[in-house]
């Protein structure tokens, strides 16, 4: 019996050393800093679920340590990022997409050279890390979701120290939904703004405001001079948008709109339009009706040809009939008249013989 767990003493050790050996070799990094991590979060590396969620242990390592190289993608993805980024004066972020799986290890390490060259930053309210905290201590969470609210506040702190992060305290009172909503508000007035959020609803507000934003802007009015002077008509810089996208798998953005003719939200690709877009359906429909409209005008107006023509019809047959009648009298008229002379001739005649 003693062997036996001797045995699996030493096997569960090779275990553990294993997986420790792998995450080093892979980030490139030393076995005893991945132990001091763990100890550092109080979680116990000997633990075969952290094995068998490898991609979360790594996960856990890299926010420890702010190590983003192995989530920096090689695709076009990066060259997007960019061109979406740079249209925004400040990209905030909710908390729900710092701790969806490593989509946001995926975003910040492929947006973060577009921000250092831009001179921007990552906004990330205090209340949201209080609610980080909360979920990391929830009992109820999965555990996963409890370990990414456990370690994301180190890679904040360490996306801070390069100056790619910046917290904004709103406050402790109320949700950080609310927090965002006022405070966007206030900021959406001067500058373009994008957040970056998993709730719909929040999404659907945010997208809302902005579209109130616009239209109770004051547009001030420029005289000649100043037209002249800025060498561009300036007003329609005053309109600003408040964007809003949702994270996903490998730190892509989706965007969402609100159809303005049915009132439903929806997500599409990140389109440098105003937040109200038909969407697809409402679209179709409303081209279907259209194309229905476009095909009764042409019918009615082949109607109304085809009634012209038998009108036109009708009344060169009318007129045909009239000439034709014409003709008949007129020819009646001749033979009477030559009758009437024949007549008179014999009578003519028959007085001279007399």
């Amino acid at each position: 019996m003693k062997n036996d767990e001797i045995q699996k003493e030493n096997t569960a050790k090779n275990d553990y050393n294993n997986f420790i050996n792998n995450l080093s070799k892979d980030l490139n990094i030393e076995e005893y800093k991945i132990i001091i991590c763990f100890k550092k979060l109080d979680l116990d590396y000997k633990d075969e679920y952290y094995e068998k969620n490898y991609s979360l242990s790594k996960e856990i390592v890299c926010s420890f340590y702010g190590l983003l190289n192995s989530y920096v993608r090689t695709d076009l993805a990066t060259e997007e990022l960019d061109i979406q980024i740079k249209r925004f004066d400040e990209v905030y972020i909710d908390t729900a997409p710092l701790i969806q799986e490593d989509w946001f290890l995926y975003f910040i390490a492929n947006v973060s050279s577009s921000l250092r060259r831009r001179r921007k930053k990552l906004v990330i309210l205090e209340k949201t890390m209080e609610e980080l905290y909360g979920i990391a201590h929830n009992e109820e969470k999965d555990l996963d979701v409890r370990l990414r609210a456990k370690v994301r506040p180190f890679l904040i702190k360490y996306l801070a120290t390069k100056g790619l992060v910046k917290k904004v305290d709103t406050g402790s009172i109320g949700i950080a939904d609310d927090h965002l909503v006022a405070l966007l508000k206030k900021r959406g007035k001067n500058n373009n703004i994008l957040l970056i959020t998993q709730d719909r609803y929040l999404s659907e507000r945010i997208v809302q405001l902005g579209e109130n934003l616009n239209r109770n802007i004051e547009l001030p009015h420029h005289s000649l001079v100043q037209r002249f002077m800025s060498r561009k008509f300036v007003d329609d810089d005053i309109v600003k948008k408040v964007v809003v996208c949702e994270l996903l798998k490998n730190g892509d953005l989706l965007r969402l709109y609100i159809c303005q003719h049915c009132g439903d939200s929806y997500y599409d690709k990140l389109f440098d339009c105003g937040g109200f877009v038909l969407c697809s359906s409402c679209y179709y429909d409303i081209e279907s009706e259209k194309q229905k409209k476009i095909i009764n005008k042409e019918k009615e107006e082949q109607n109304r040809k085809k009634e012209l023509k038998e009108i036109e019809e009708k009344r060169d047959l009318e007129k045909e009939i009239i000439t034709v009648s014409k003709l008949i009298k007129q020819k009646q008229r001749k033979m009477y008249f030559v009758i009437s002379l024949i007549l008179l001739l014999i009578l003519v005649i028959i007085f001279i013989t007399l």
